[in-house]
């Protein structure tokens, strides 16, 4: 649970987003994970697992990666400031 509400801090620091909304998704996602780990157990071993977890954490790390450079060339073309994270978080 500690984590869980870690995540959602972070992700709700800036005060936009709903702190419900947020937990609903993680709840949510965290179901449907649990669901398919609970189904794909059954049907596939543990290496083809394995390689599906490794590539689904690869797309959502290059994932981050573009929407944290479309996020920074965004506010870089709209602010004056460096574009760091935290500039644009005190604004």
């Amino acid at each position: 649970m500690c984590f869980a509400q870690g995540l959602v801090t972070a992700c709700c620091a800036d005060g936009r987003v709903q702190t419900e909304v947020a937990f609903y998704n993680f709840r949510f996602l965290q179901g449907v994970g649990l669901a398919l780990a609970y189904t794909s157990s059954a049907l596939f071993c543990v290496s083809v697992r394995l390689y599906v977890i490794i590539s689904l954490v690869i797309l959502s790390v290059v994932l981050y990666v573009v929407a944290e450079y479309r996020l920074r060339r965004n506010h870089a073309h709209h602010t004056s400031g460096s574009g760091h994270v935290m500039d644009i978080e005190r604004r």
